[in-house]
């Protein structure tokens, strides 16, 4: 059985902040998948995953979750 591992490559990922609290909302590409994430910054492990087929797909679900927590108060501080 042959089996290919794919290195992850970040795409985006933007900081956001809420009082004393951080949020880091990721989008990530391994092989022919994409990864929209978010997570404690400094964190491996993710609070949310969810996996893409779709380059466009996972874009529009990293601005979904970036929009969805700027409503909630969150505001962003950094992005890359």
């Amino acid at each position: 059985m042959n089996r290919t591992f794919y290195t992850s490559h970040q795409l985006l990922n933007w900081v956001l902040e809420r009082g004393q609290q951080s949020l880091a909302v990721q989008l990530s590409r391994a092989g022919t998948h994409y990864q929209v994430s978010v997570s404690l910054p400094g964190r491996k492990r993710s609070l949310y995953a969810e996996s893409c087929e779709r380059g466009p797909n996972a874009l529009r679900l990293h601005a979904e979750l970036v929009s969805g927590f700027r409503d909630a108060g969150w505001r962003s501080v950094a992005y890359r």
